[in-house]
């Protein structure tokens, strides 16, 4: 076979092993060394794939994918910057344990650091970002083909360990690029003639259920049963079989349940907004655990892990599949590395119910106090409101993207329970940047197959102004809700908002961009309305219609954060409410 055959069929056969791998939605970037992986992308009737000019818009498209199905999304891009424009989406993956698979495209070796345009030292960009980084040799018969398809397998697998999180294999291409039908009937192709005709993959690999051991499913069970005040977090859970245990558990033994928003639990009917209590000093001050059991990753707010550093209860248990240390203050005392669902179902029973207090009238009062003061109907709608109202009117039908800074902190805190459905919701709570935001709910969207309403702040619309491009698009219907307080909001909240000198310049980062030119430039439906009412009719129009729109809630730094602390002080003022026996 000539060379551009071999290059033909190495491409071919690599793509071919992803997608028999279950690994087969690509992500591809215009490029002229990765020619032979993209037309056999293209080619390749079982591929789905599209087209980003936008290396770093196209790395969060795979990572919303990847939060929304949990496989990996394969990256191709051609070599030099294409590649490193990757690595936010990258470290966003790594920290948070997402899957992921960059397929980079190289020069050869001879043209690396000899002056050739284009070419950078690719391999092991990434650093310690990755769970395997591997240089492939450029395509020759050498090579035996069984080593290309269980290296391909082999990053699938390593995308999905323990734990999970980004792969990347830089492929170096000699020219030509472009492709020529290969010899199949050549020797080289022996050895892999039976996986041709199969159609299977060429190795399976099966993950092991991290099932909890007996001596700590007993240590739990004693702590649970000598605990007079127990306290159970849940933080970032991905499977809602794993919250869902969490919460009947909770339920069952009658202990109060802090549910983190990207725990899937925190818009549940049955769950209690507890981070309106916790930011109550009075509260944290008279409910005192004297054993914390956590399941699953981080929250987004600090009011709990400050509350738990100074009640320094006698047990704080750790119960994740992640096999990495957790817990900022270092003090916790017991680690399980065991699937959250089979400790819960394995704890079912291990204490009596105890009422230890009464917070109905509290949480009653509260939700009383925030439609009142931030929801009513003929209100200006305000960023409180949009994430209240956004909570209320997502369904089961739908999925829920929660950009960083205060609309994260926003929905935690102030949204309504649901009627009961499970809402899918992501937040990319890895690194908490505001980067690639409006490119990971597209890519959230065309995982779930269903429309996303995306709450995201001003700074962090522009920030990804360019994968507007992406939402006119069957797979991408996002519903974009832009609280465009014209700067950075959440820094009027923080201690340098008091230096005045160098505040508004260097920290609030003003703009006064506009969103409707925006939505025009990109062909996009756009709204901008004035109270409640109407952003909660245009956002339920727009969910039921199932298109692309962006709705612009305007508003101002300074009402927010009068707003905001306003609302607070009402709501800690009736913490008093909440009744200890």
């Amino acid at each position: 076979m000539n060379n551009r055959q071999v290059t033909t069929l190495w491409s071919q056969l690599l793509v071919e092993e992803f997608i028999r791998q279950g690994a087969g939605f690509f992500c591809i970037s215009p490029g002229s060394r990765s020619t032979p992986l993209t037309i056999a992308i293209a080619r390749h009737p079982g591929a789905r794939f599209r087209l980003f000019p936008d290396e770093r818009s196209a790395g969060f498209y795979a990572l919303g994918y990847s939060r929304a199905t949990g496989m990996p999304a394969i990256l191709v891009c051609t070599s030099g910057t294409a590649v490193a424009n990757y690595l936010p989406a990258v470290v966003e993956a790594s920290a948070d344990a997402r899957p992921m698979i960059v397929l980079s495209a190289d020069r050869p070796f001879e043209l690396l650091e000899a002056g050739a345009n284009q070419t950078i030292r690719q391999q092991e960009i990434f650093g310690n970002f990755t769970r395997w980084s591997f240089q492939l040799p450029a395509p020759d018969t050498c090579t035996p083909l069984a080593s290309l398809l269980s290296t391909a397998g082999h990053a699938v697998r390593k995308s999905l360990g323990s734990p999970a999180g980004p792969v990347h294999l830089n492929v170096p291409f000699r020219e030509p690029l472009v492709p020529e039908a290969p010899d199949l009937g050549h020797q080289w192709v022996d050895p892999v003639r039976g996986w041709l005709e199969s159609g299977e993959p060429w190795n399976r690999f099966e993950f092991p259920v991290k099932t909890p051991s007996p001596e700590g499913i007993d240590t739990l069970r004693e702590i649970l049963e000598s605990a007079e005040n127990p306290l159970f977090v849940a933080g970032s859970i991905d499977r809602s079989t794993d919250a869902d245990a969490v919460e009947a558990l909770a339920l069952s033994l009658g202990i109060p349940l802090f549910a983190d928003l990207t725990s899937g639990i925190r818009m549940s009917g049955d769950c209690r907004p507890w981070q309106l209590a916790f930011q109550s000093e009075a509260f944290t001050g008279r409910f005192r655990p004297d054993a914390v059991i956590h399941f699953g990753g981080p929250l987004i707010g600090k009011q709990p892990g400050l509350a738990i550093r100074n009640w320094k209860p006698r047990h704080y248990a750790i119960v994740r599949e992640h096999p990495e240390r957790f817990g900022e203050d270092h003090n916790v005392t017991l680690t399980l590395e065991a699937s959250p669902s089979m400790v819960a179902d394995a704890l079912a029973g291990s204490r009596k119910a105890k009422i230890g207090m009464d917070p109905d009238p509290f949480f009653e009062a509260a939700a009383l106090t925030v439609e009142r003061t931030a929801c009513a109907p003929e209100m200006p709608v305000n960023e409180i409101s949009a994430a209240r109202i956004t909570s209320r009117l997502i369904g089961k039908e739908h999925g829920l993207f929660v950009s960083n800074s205060m609309p994260a902190r926003d929905m935690d805190t102030y949204a309504a329970p649901s009627s009961g459905t499970t809402v899918p919701i992501a937040l990319n709570r890895g690194v908490s940047g505001i980067d690639g935001i409006i490119s990971t709910a597209a890519g959230f969207s065309a995982g779930l197959e269903k429309p996303v309403a995306l709450l995201i702040g001003d700074l962090s619309f522009l920030h990804d102004l360019n994968a507007l491009s992406l939402l006119n698009h069957a797979w991408n219907r996002v519903v974009v809700i832009v609280l465009n307080n014209g700067g950075g909001g959440i820094f009027s909240f923080l201690p340098v908002s008091t230096e005045q000198d160098v505040f508004e310049a260097c920290f609030a980062t003003p703009q006064s961009f506009s969103v409707s030119s925006a939505a025009e430039t990109f062909g996009l439906g756009y709204a901008n309305p004035r109270t409640n009412r109407e952003f909660a009719e245009t956002l339920a129009s727009a969910m039921e219609a199932g298109r692309s729109t962006i709705i612009e809630v305007t508003s101002s730094r300074e009402e927010n954060l009068k707003l905001h602390q306003s609302l607070k002080a009402a709501t800690v003022a009736s913490a008093g409410l909440i009744k200890f026996n």
